[in-house]
């Protein structure tokens, strides 16, 4: 959505533009309102907008003004003036400011509408341009830190984004949220640090710091996550110090996974996810060392025997050497890796309730007897054919019986105890939708339904199937139908 200021000192005007046109139908939203230019002005430092729709006669100060004292902070807003009278020099001033129309009041709906159409259009194209920069430039940088490009295909491609220094030692951080478009995000943690913000192929944001600015920055991106996401559900992670550049893919691989293991547990237990995987790399080369490739070879052939007797060996030897460290790293590891290549579906508590056991083993019993239930869990998998994990069908069985009432990722995550990010992903991968897309189409098949076979009012039909705000159901219901509830109606009665 594009972000709309509107600013006018006559009340009726001001509250007009509001409904003149259908914004969000139209891609816009108006995120703010102001009664004067310097109301205006500070609500400019405080909300992110990308329009300024303003009367240009105000006390204090004039549409212009505020249009070029914003100009010198936001130099990507688009601005648009609006006056009850037509004076060739304010145009002037205006358009040297670099205004995108100049609208005489009252206002023509249909010149408005264009202009509009064509400001989106604009904004769209440059959006466009600069998100395909930033996807080339990211892919880039994702195929050479994972070993798929070499250094100096590396260079001859970065050398077109010269913001672009990556240098030994650097620190590497993760940033996995609830936001469906993470690009926002992207751009102001660039816009407002040296930090380098990178999106991965599935959606998060990959931070790469110098390590001379990693300590001047961290705490600043921190806040700059908490802020864009607003309340939805986040997670950070930093990585250890990263001195040789083929080491990149392991840490990333640690982040990942300590990533997981924080959406997985709770609060109190964060510390220790990180201290799993984002350790010394003394303890980590001793962790890889122990590590055996056929493993999961022997597993797949189902020769258990040779799996359990190496680990009994090696288990015995770091319990002797009091690594019992190493040991929940290895599990962890291994249990990662399992449940990815053999698709283990878990309860949600019992996916949570294993890793516990890993954290908190004592020694070499514990850890074989939790690889001989994660053996058990293997067995009993399917033959390959593909279903849901039990949470999701639990979810799902949930939302078909509460469509009607107040949900969202949050309230579900806290109903079923699941962290909502992790929940997010996980409704994404197994129901091919996103849940918001798919609460919705499912309220307003219920719709459809009430309809056909009853006589109730559509704002009525829309409280029922869960969308509190009648102005919101028509907006959905047009948006999935193409025709407002009572034409669908009128459609279909006569089919």
């Amino acid at each position: 959505m594009i972000r709309v200021m509107l600013v006018d000192d006559e009340p009726l005007i001001l509250e007009g533009l509001k409904y003149i046109l259908d914004w969000e139908d139209l891609g816009f939203t108006i995120v703010a309102t102001a009664k004067d230019g310097l109301e205006a002005l500070k609500l400019s430092r405080e909300v992110e907008f990308d329009v300024l729709i303003t009367d240009i006669k105000m006390p204090e100060l004039t549409g212009l003004e505020l249009i070029e004292k914003i100009n010198k902070e936001k130099e990507s807003i688009k601005s648009i003036i609006l006056s009850g009278f037509q004076e060739f020099d304010l145009v002037k001033k205006g358009l040297e400011l670099g205004i995108e129309n100049y609208l005489l009041k009252p206002i023509n709906e249909e010149e408005l509408l264009s202009t509009i159409l064509h400001l989106k259009e604009k904004i769209d194209r440059i959006s466009l341009e600069e998100e395909s920069i930033l996807i080339l430039r990211d892919h880039s940088i994702w195929r050479w830190l994972m070993g798929k490009m070499t250094d100096n295909d590396f260079k001859e491609r970065i050398s077109f984004y010269p913001r672009v220094n990556i240098q030994t030692p650097l620190r590497l951080g993760l940033v996995k949220t609830e936001l469906e478009e993470a690009i926002h995000l992207q751009k102001t943690i660039e816009e407002e640090t040296s930090t380098l913000a990178v999106t991965t192929p599935s959606g998060d944001i990959l931070l790469i710091w110098s390590e001379e600015s990693f300590e001047a920055e961290k705490a600043e991106v921190s806040l700059i996550v908490e802020h864009e996401c607003n309340g939805k559900e986040h997670v950070v992670v930093m990585s250890r110090r990263v001195d040789v550049i083929d080491d990149a893919q392991k840490v990333f691989r640690e982040l990942e996974m300590a990533c997981e293991l924080k959406m997985l547990l709770p609060d109190q237990d964060h510390r220790i996810a990180e201290e799993m995987h984002l350790k010394t790399s003394t303890s980590d080369k001793q962790t890889i060392n122990y590590l055996k490739p056929d493993i999961l070879e022997h597993l797949a052939n189902q020769e258990y025997d040779a799996v359990r007797k190496y680990l009994s060996g090696t288990f015995t030897q770091l319990e002797q050497d009091k690594e019992v460290f190493i040991i929940k790293s290895m599990m962890l590891e291994y249990f990662f890796q399992m449940k990815n290549k053999f698709l283990i579906s878990l309860e949600y508590t019992q996916y949570v309730q294993l890793i516990h056991q890993i954290l908190y083993l004592h020694g070499k019993e514990d850890a074989l007897a939790i690889m001989d239930q994660c053996i058990r869990y293997i067995e009993q998998e399917d033959s390959g054919e593909e279903r849901k994990s039990p949470i999701i069908q639990t979810v799902l069985t949930y939302i078909h019986q509460n469509y009607s009432e107040d949900m969202s990722l949050k309230t579900l995550g806290h109903r079923f105890h699941i962290n909502p990010i992790y929940l997010g992903q996980l409704f994404q991968k197994e129901v091919k939708d996103s849940f918001t897309k798919y609460l919705n189409h499912l309220r307003i098949d219920r719709a459809k339904k009430l309809l056909m076979t009853s006589h109730e009012k559509a704002g009525h039909i829309g409280k029922k199937v869960g969308y509190t705000d009648a102005t919101y159901f028509y907006k959905q219901f047009k948006k999935y139908e193409r025709a407002t509830p009572s034409e669908w109606r009128k459609q279909h009665s006569q089919a």
